[in-house]
């Protein structure tokens, strides 16, 4: 499996234990020995005894498989993890044993930074979120014990433990089993099912690990009785601290007031070295609840941070925080995972407020959704992973409805922008916790949106009739064109065939063509029918006589057929048949006279052949002579040959040869026929290659993209391609209302888009669209660092 399948370290933790063994080996107290030995067999058991569970899953998991390529990647990945399980056991032991060697250096590594966000590093976002959940869960859930053991293992090592560097710390044990399945070669499924048993059996059964690891250090003497003096403090009364500004904490109740921002979540005092204001992990601080993170968002969202005038902003929630908590008088640290939320969001954010799809009051709109969606985040980790997740859906439907839309001059009373800016002062008024007013608000909006397509919709079902229409009509009158060029070029047809090819054929055929289509049936009878009667009237006579006998009558039906479907006038109509049955009359008595001509002519020919033969028979010198011309007077048919060679006949029809082309010919014609017109403007226009990446282009584009057209430097505007009319290769563009406003033909449409006149905008869900963006920056980041 590709290396991107795989999940890579949650921190840089892996980098720094390898600087520390590069050099020798710190020699660890004898209680931290002991502790990391007995530890470390506890972990060995635990992981060893998940893998039956996950032997039993991923059998399940292979029978009930959709197609036979998962179900032979999770066996594989079955017997893989049966024959690897006790060297990823050792390896775990062993990344955890490496934990034990903290040295000075660690503490000065940054807490998070750009490229570091643990919920990207992997090439599968579904995977880095599942490890960092459980991570977070942890921490969140065996907060109190973590917290004991940080404190008693800083006062036996001679560097500073906080929670990132505690080596039993959740995010160690977690990154040490990260790091010993990561060189397998595991079936995605198999891997998301393998973290989810860890999570199950050991990452959620930690309280019990870390009180055996603390009553190992109490029994060696290490802070005995820690737990009871956390416990005094805790009942200890609260007191009063005076803040600046007017404002009021009350220490540990959560119920504090800052002037002008509500209440403050619950924090730390601030003491005489701790500064108040978000304090970085390193300081060995207990990180700060999720629900006090979301309590002060909350305030931070019903505040106001956004100017007018309509321009897009970007939070910083960090110095935001910052600020709250100074004017608080309080100090917190931010969990490493929800550090890491943050900075994502407002990187997502970032992209969003850069998109060019949309206008700027839609991205200042869009972008007051920041602390909403990040509360969102924090309280839900699916929320990265969750395509269908309500907020996200809400945030890609409000950006689809806004792409294409162009501020007016007075854009604060455009119907789409008052429905957006009342979602998004629903959304910062009323979510609170409740993720369900996503939901209500997503349903409002798609009402409005079914509401103003419909009224679009009709317009632009007019607009592509029309040039639908128009397009049919262009292409089979050229296509009806062809077939009366291919039977009629260079023919001296009676007028009556021309009157029956020009008035009445030509619309039987403009008509089939229109409804029909050419590859129908009732589009090759028509057309063998104008063919047909080209041949009868052209055939060669007499020898054409029998078939034209047996064609006439089902011809006849034809052609009435026809006049009957054009409702033709039925005293021309009689008129036509009339012409036609003289011709046939003509034909026929042409025939007769030619026929007894010819017998007669050939007649007189024998008798002057045999009149000459017994003539030269008197006179014959030789015996060879005399043979000849006896053989001649005795065969009838070489009579016959000898007198047709040299009979003349005096009608030039009787030695005419009509070549019909072939059904199959006239078909191609009418493939090939031009049923567009080369305009003005693509008369100037320079034929591009096939291989060309915009005519290319023009061939993939999709129905409903939209574009930017640029017919001047001031005339700027956005469209959408409504419908591509193939009979006659046209694009025809529309506004947000449906009413037209561009068609180009496909060589005309190639240069646009070469000249970047037409420019296609990104029309795609806008939250997946940003994700990818992000995580493609993160990792092209850390290629160049390496």
């Amino acid at each position: 499996m590709s290396e991107s399948s795989k999940v890579v370290s949650l921190s840089e933790k892996s980098a720094e234990r390898s600087t520390a063994l590069a050099g020798k080996a710190m020699v660890l107290p004898s209680a931290v020995a002991m502790l990391k030995e007995k530890a470390c067999a506890e972990l060995f058991e635990r992981v060893k005894s998940l893998f039956g569970k996950v032997d039993d899953s991923l059998f399940a998991m292979a029978e009930r498989a959709h197609g036979q390529e998962e179900q032979d990647g999770l066996f594989q990945a079955l017997r893989l993890l049966r024959v690897e399980r006790r060297n990823i056991a050792e390896n775990f032991i062993g990344n955890v044993q490496q934990a034990f060697q903290i040295r000075q250096e660690a503490q000065d590594a940054p807490s998070f930074a750009p490229d570091n966000l643990s919920l990207v590093h992997n090439d599968d976002l579904e995977q880095l979120v599942a490890a960092d959940t459980m991570v977070a869960s942890a921490k969140r859930d065996f907060a109190e014990p973590l917290t004991e053991l940080c404190l008693r293992l800083d006062t036996l090592y001679s560097v500073k433990i906080y929670d990132k560097n505690n080596p039993l710390g959740p995010d160690v044990i977690c990154d040490a089993f990260v790091e010993a399945i990561q060189p397998l070669d595991l079936h995605i499924r198999a891997r998301l099912t393998l973290l989810k048993k860890f999570e199950q059996l050991v990452m959620q059964q930690l309280r019990g690990f870390y009180d055996f690891c603390n009553q190992l250090l109490v029994e060696q003497g290490v802070l005995p009785s820690l737990r009871e003096q956390q416990r005094a403090a805790r009942q200890r009364p609260a007191h009063s601290t005076p803040v600046s500004g007017g404002a009021q904490t009350t220490v540990g109740t959560g119920h504090a007031t800052a002037e002008g921002q509500g209440p403050v979540a619950s924090g730390v005092p601030v003491s005489g070295h701790v500064a108040p204001g978000l304090v970085p992990a390193t300081a060995g601080m207990t990180p700060m609840p999720a629900g006090d993170l979301l309590s002060h968002l909350g305030a931070l969202q019903s505040g106001a941070h956004y100017q007018g005038g309509g321009t897009a902003q970007l939070l910083n929630v960090g110095e935001l925080l910052q600020q709250r908590l100074v004017e608080a008088n309080q100090a917190a640290s931010l969990a490493k995972v929800d550090s890491d939320v943050i900075k994502l969001v407002e990187m997502l954010f970032s992209f969003i407020l850069e998109d060019r799809s949309l206008a700027t009051p839609i991205k200042s709109l869009l972008g007051r959704l920041q602390l909403p969606l990040l509360k969102v985040a924090i309280a839900d980790k699916s929320f990265f992973s969750k395509g269908g997740h309500p907020a996200r859906k809400l945030l890609n439907e409000l950006a689809d409805a806004a792409t294409g839309w162009q501020a007016p001059e007075n854009y604060e009373s455009d119907p789409l922008y008052r429905e957006i800016s009342q979602i998004v002062e629903r959304a910062l008024n009323e979510f609170d916790q409740d993720i369900h007013i996503f939901s209500s608000l997503l349903e409002s909006l798609r009402e409005f949106i079914a509401r103003e397509r419909k009224r679009a919709e009709m317009l632009e079902r007019r607009v592509v009739d029309e040039a639908d229409g128009r397009a049919k009509t262009q292409a089979a009158r050229a296509r009806v064109a062809a077939v009366m060029d291919a039977l009629v070029a260079e023919r001296d047809l009676p007028p009556v065939v021309q009157d029956w090819l020009n008035k009445v054929w030509n619309n039987v055929l403009f008509l089939t063509c229109v409804k029909e289509g050419t590859d129908s049936e009732a589009w090759s009878r028509d057309v063998r029918t104008a063919r047909d009667l080209v041949w009868s009237v052209q055939a060669p006579m007499p020898e054409a006589r029998k078939q034209l006998l047996s064609l006439l009558p089902t011809l006849q039906e034809r052609l009435r057929e026809g006049i009957e479907a054009l409702s033709y006038n039925a005293f021309e109509a009689r008129s036509l048949f009339a012409g036609l049955k003289e011709i046939y009359r003509e034909r026929f008595a042409l025939a007769q006279r030619l026929t007894e001509e010819r017998e007669r002519l050939v007649k007189e020919q024998v008798a002057r052949e045999v009149q000459a033969a017994t003539a030269v028979e008197v006179v014959a010198e030789t015996p060879a002579e005399t043979a000849k011309i006896e053989a001649v007077a005795e065969s009838p048919e070489a009579e016959v040959a000898l007198a047709e060679d040299r009979v003349a006949v005096d009608s030039a029809e009787a030695k005419e040869e009509v070549a019909l082309p072939p059904m199959e010919e006239i078909e191609q014609a009418v493939a090939q026929a031009e049923v567009a017109p080369v305009t003005e403007e693509q008369q100037g226009l320079a034929q591009l290659d096939e291989d060309d990446p915009h005519w290319q282009m023009t061939f993939r584009l999709a129905q409903g993209s939209w574009f930017e057209l640029k017919r001047s430097e001031e005339e700027q505007f956005r469209c959408r391609l409504a419908a591509v009319i193939r009979d006659i290769d046209q694009f025809i563009f529309v506004n947000r209302n449906g009413a037209k406003v561009a068609e180009f033909a496909r060589l005309e449409l190639a240069h646009a888009l070469r000249s970047a006149q037409l420019l296609p905008l990104d029309d795609g869900m806008l939250f997946e669209r940003a994700l990818q963006s992000v995580i493609g920056n993160v990792r092209k980041k850390r290629s160049e660092q390496r």
